[in-house]
């Protein structure tokens, strides 16, 4: 398959009479046209991007708080734990309806809400300024909880004696986090941080569920989705069949995805020199 994908980013694909496909070597074209001239595509890149990072600062953020907070001998520690790792092994399909009806305009609960507050409800997915914030929310959520239980078991293996020994200097607890707390947490965030920006950049599922248009003015159209849409033909605009030009795409979000794989595997192999 990556192979065919390859060779159909080079041609253009079209349906021939006798139920067949003829394939029409086109060189680059599908590759300057879309980073030419497909506005679209352009603006799912832009989309993704803020996606990820949005989505990944807040998930990092949000799981190193609760498993500090977690990590201090409080009640129902474990059950806590559970209840907040268990979005992240449902499917994302079966979240993004659950979600969808949450946000649901004409009989989501969170207008339900609002209107029992005797304020006006918002059409959450439908208008430009709220569609992305909602699957950013509902992302955060679902993957808070793999956030946390890695940086839960990564605080239960630091040196308890560097804590003695900060406290003994007469050390703050804020001093403590920003010198001890956060600089041996330094792996793991990074591998966080970049897995998480890799699964973000190759989202799809959330996106085609909740707003199975793109949104409003194109505000939720990622790259992943881009990409559906163009290979099964929901953009007349596109040249022939739409699956050598989908092809191009693909390999455009590959390499995208492969940049940031590679730049974890260089800084993972510096550390392991040093």
């Amino acid at each position: 398959p990556l192979l065919v994908s390859l060779v159909l980013s080079f041609c253009l694909v079209e349906y021939n009479y006798e139920g067949g496909v003829d394939l029409t070597f086109v060189s680059f074209r599908n590759y300057v046209e879309i980073l030419t001239n497909d506005t679209r595509f352009l603006k799912s890149i832009g989309n993704t991007f803020l996606y990820a990072i949005v989505t990944v600062f807040l998930q990092i953020v949000l799981a190193l708080i609760l498993s500090i907070c977690l990590n201090t001998k409080i009640k129902f520690k474990k059950a806590i734990r559970t209840i907040l790792f268990i979005p992240y092994v449902c499917s994302m399909v079966a979240i993004s309806i659950m979600w969808k009806w949450v946000f649901d305009y004409n009989y989501g609960i969170l207008n339900d809400i609002l209107i029992s507050l005797n304020m006006e409800p918002v059409n959450w997915l439908r208008e430009e300024n709220t569609a992305m914030i909602v699957i950013i929310v509902m992302s955060v959520w679902s993957g808070l909880g793999f956030n946390m239980i890695l940086y839960s078991a990564a605080l239960g293996s630091i040196n308890k004696t560097y804590y003695e020994a900060a406290e003994i200097d007469g050390a703050s607890k804020l001093q403590q986090f920003f010198h001890i707390t956060l600089p041996q947490l330094k792996p793991i965030s990074f591998y966080l941080i970049i897995m998480g920006f890799i699964g973000s950049l190759q989202s799809f599922a959330n996106f085609q569920i909740m707003t199975p248009d793109g949104g409003p003015n194109n505000s939720t159209l990622t790259m992943g989705f881009r990409v559906f849409q163009v290979a099964m033909g929901d953009d007349a605009n596109v040249p022939g069949w739409g699956m050598g030009y989908a092809s191009a795409m693909g390999w455009i979000v590959g390499l995208i995805v492969m940049v940031f794989v590679a730049l974890y595997f260089y800084v993972n192999n510096r550390k392991e020199k040093s």
